[in-house]
């Protein structure tokens, strides 16, 4: 349940939800989860959640820095091409932190809610 602050014209919102209904409401949420797999939920939270996303970023970062200590350097394909190879090596490392990732967030998950 949701009411709009204490009466003093704050506005602010807070939850007066008991710790037992939301604890309630996070074990059906991981039930609802659990039952795509242990296999869907490493690819989906901790490869395609985390793995690729932070590949992206951080190779967006890697080409700006290098474009930046390179005065004159064009941002082309041609330009970023000797970069290949490090750019595939972050996102294979991105990708299997994100699968280490899932899976130890999908064993967190198991402990915490149960079987």
């Amino acid at each position: 349940m949701l009411n709009s602050g204490d009466g003093n014209g704050d506005g602010r919102v807070t939850t007066t939800k008991p710790a037992s209904e939301a604890l309630a409401h996070s074990q059906a949420r991981w039930s609802r989860t659990r039952q795509s797999g242990r296999r869907a939920f490493v690819w989906r939270f901790g490869v395609a959640g985390w793995g690729l996303p932070a590949g992206a970023l951080t190779t967006a970062y890697h080409i700006v820095r290098v474009r930046a200590s390179t005065p004159g350097m064009p941002l082309s394909v041609a330009a970023v091409r000797p970069l290949w190879l490090s750019i595939v090596a972050l996102f294979v490392v991105c990708g299997l932190v994100g699968y280490l990732l899932g899976a130890w967030l999908w064993d967190y998950c198991e402990a915490r809610f149960g079987a």
